[in-house]
């Protein structure tokens, strides 16, 4: 869908009203449709063991209930009673707060956060001797302690009659949240700091926006051509085949939807997961053909790199991603990317902080979700709080400003290539844990630094960017609504926020007393809210200087991310867009999908080459039908795991 387009949504076409503002309503459904998300999400990934809802920057758990309320709910309401049907003003703004709500539960940030404050007294052993180590410098209000089985109980289930111990997750629950808030605040300032310059000035494209926004306009008018229904009929055809062997083992599958196999080429090279992800491939054929290009050549290279110095003898890679070391290439990349893009924005910075301050500046501030002066003041609270915050938890103030610093740019990083590449499944190459623990060497870091960095690993987001990512998107949908209804979808935003934290939390802790949040057999719970602590258990009994090696790379994966963007910028018929070097490598959220992305990339170059922008924009019904058929078949399984399989799901939505 062309840019035009995407602005078109705003326009009203409902039933002959004029009601293209932003309702009250649609901020209280915006909060409905997070509580919603947060509630399903953790039913589904955590009893009904179905698939994983939250591992993408365009949630499942949103998608399937924006989708079941603009293309069924509101045409319904239209047909029967038209004055309660929304307008596509209104449904965008719903939108946004879903978009917010799904990075919440499971690995957006309550699996991580309650699993990680949980983890240092409910696994603590002699053996492994965290009680010695860690215990002494943990702030009672910082984690909930282990008396009279309270964590027991969270992971091995209550005892018949016990009642929930609400008390004891009272305080570290509001402290946490402090922070979290913060952080989320923070991440709402930069994104009404740079909306115009991204928006506006550098007219990124926001690619996962635009098929829900397209099905947002078309909805209206009920126009879906017969290449959506094809489209419809073959993605939701293809899970509805693989679902008879649900009932019928055996019956054979349509192969490598469900799971791909690896191909490896050479047992030094890393392989390749052949997995056709419907999901994925949707939403890159409304990516730039340049990037997708870039995002398997740079892979491709990157599996020829490793192969090679594997077989020299250096440790490069795994067989599915980028070792240890050499994942801090594409760490400095993300951070000449986000250096690059401040460069580039030091004009529009300067006039924002300028009006910030009272003084006189070109630039209008009156159709941003809040003025620049508490964009840029509430950035500054909000930093300075989360400092504050990390020091008086137990790291020394060097190390908080360092890693708040580092998180923000990382957050900002994912949210900027999210943005502009229209990948929906990426990550961060290296967290901000590790790389402040590289940086200065744990062998320089007090005990009480390194116990508090293992609870870093709540706030991880399964190295998705927190809230980031969600929140420059509901600034884009913003930025589609009228210019005097933006302040209210930052109070969607915010209500969004608010309730979904509160009834992730709450439902997360009663669905781990009621079934054990061991039996969730779900990573933050299990493996990944300990591994911070082990690690750090390695640290103190290992402890190393900074790394030389990882900040080598560093600096080798910054200086050619500088060199590719550079030319980027100065040759227009440069073929390759330094994302993909960003990306090359950098973990399973990226591999898992570059061979879906080769698919996507083939596709819209054939199009492309035979029929032209015309023919491209003639297919646009086509992936809606599958974007719409797949989330369809993926909604129908969780209903067939609820009814038939609970507790025994079948997982057929992720990389």
């Amino acid at each position: 869908m062309a840019e035009g387009s995407a602005a078109a949504v705003s326009a009203d076409i409902d039933g002959g009203l004029n009601r293209q503002v932003v309702t009250l309503r649609s901020v209280l459904l915006a909060g409905v449709l997070a509580v919603g998300v947060n509630v399903i999400v953790n039913y589904v990934e955590y009893v009904v063991h179905a698939s994983r809802m939250t591992l993408s920057h365009f949630p499942m758990g949103t998608l399937l209930l924006y989708l079941l309320l603009a293309l069924g709910l509101n045409p319904l309401c239209r047909l029967l009673a038209s004055r309660y049907a929304m307008s596509s003003t209104e449904l965008l703004v719903v939108l946004a707060g879903g978009l917010v709500g799904g990075a919440i539960p499971s690995v957006g940030l309550t699996g991580y956060f309650l699993g990680a404050i949980a983890a240092p007294f409910y696994f603590a052993t002699p053996e492994n001797q965290w009680g010695e180590f860690f215990h002494p410098n943990i702030p009672h209000w910082l984690a909930p302690r282990n008396t009279n089985g309270t964590l027991n109980h969270l992971f091995e289930g209550l005892p018949p009659g016990d009642a929930i111990p609400w008390n004891a997750w009272f305080v570290p629950v509001v402290c946490w949240m402090g922070l979290i808030t913060a952080l989320f605040f923070g991440s709402v300032c930069l994104a009404v700091i740079l909306r115009k310059q991204w928006m506006e000035s550098e007219r990124i494209s926001f690619p996962i926006l635009r098929p829900v926004t397209d099905l947002t306009e078309r909805a209206a008018t009920w126009e879906f051509p017969r290449l959506f229904w094809i489209g419809f009929a073959v993605a939701f055809g293809i899970l509805a085949w693989n679902m008879i062997n649900y009932f019928v083992p055996g019956f054979p599958q349509i192969p490598n939807i469900r799971w791909g196999p690896w191909i490896r080429f050479e047992r030094y090279f890393p392989g390749l997961w052949t997995r056709i992800n419907m999901f994925t491939i949707s939403f890159c054929y409304f990516a730039n053909i340049d990037v997708l290009f870039s995002l398997w050549f740079f892979d491709l290279l990157f599996i020829i790199r490793s192969g090679i110095l594997n077989r020299l003898g250096i440790n490069a890679s795994s067989w599915s991603h980028a070792s240890a070391d050499f994942q801090w290439v594409p760490l400095g990349a993300f951070f000449a990317m986000v250096g690059w893009g401040f460069w580039t924005s030091r004009n529009h910075l300067k006039l924002v902080f300028m009006k910030a301050l009272g003084r006189d500046a070109p630039l209008d501030d009156n159709d941003e979700m809040m003025s620049f002066r508490t964009a840029v003041f509430g950035l500054i609270v909000c930093v300075l709080f989360a400092v504050f915050w990390w020091w008086q938890a137990g790291m020394s103030l060097v190390l908080a400003c360092a890693f708040v610093l580092a998180a923000f740019i990382l957050y900002l990083g994912v949210a900027r290539i999210v943005s502009d590449v229209g990948l929906v499944f990426i990550s961060m190459p290296v967290g901000p844990q590790r790389f402040v623990t590289s940086l200065f060497g744990s062998r320089n870091l007090s005990g009480s630094s390194l116990t508090t960095l293992g609870f870093t690993n709540g706030i991880a987001s399964y190295g998705k960017g927190l809230f980031m990512p969600s929140v420059i998107h509901g600034a884009k949908l913003a930025d589609i609504c009228p210019r005097d209804g933006r302040r209210r979808v930052l109070a969607a935003l915010l209500l969004a926020f608010g309730l979904g934290c509160i009834f992730s939390v709450v439902f997360t802790l009663y669905l781990g007393y009621t079934y054990g949040a061991y039996n969730f057999n779900d990573w933050p719970f299990t493996r990944y809210s300990k591994s911070g602590f082990g690690r750090v258990m390695t640290q103190l009994n290992n402890p190393e200087p900074p790394h030389r090696l990882q900040l080598s790379l560093f600096g080798i994966g910054a200086a050619v991310m500088s060199l590719l963007t550079f030319l980027k910028y100065r040759f227009p018929w440069w073929p390759f867009h330094p994302v993909g070097f960003a990306l090359a490598g950098t973990g399973t959220s990226v591999r898992y999908t570059v061979f879906s992305v080769f698919l996507a990339w083939a596709i819209k170059f054939l199009i492309l080459r035979i029929g032209g922008a015309a023919l491209y924009r003639r297919y646009v019904p086509f992936f809606l039908g599958v974007l719409v058929g797949y989330s369809t078949g993926v909604g129908l399984s969780l209903v067939v795991d609820m009814v038939w399989f609970p507790g025994g799901g079948h997982s057929i939505h992720g990389y």
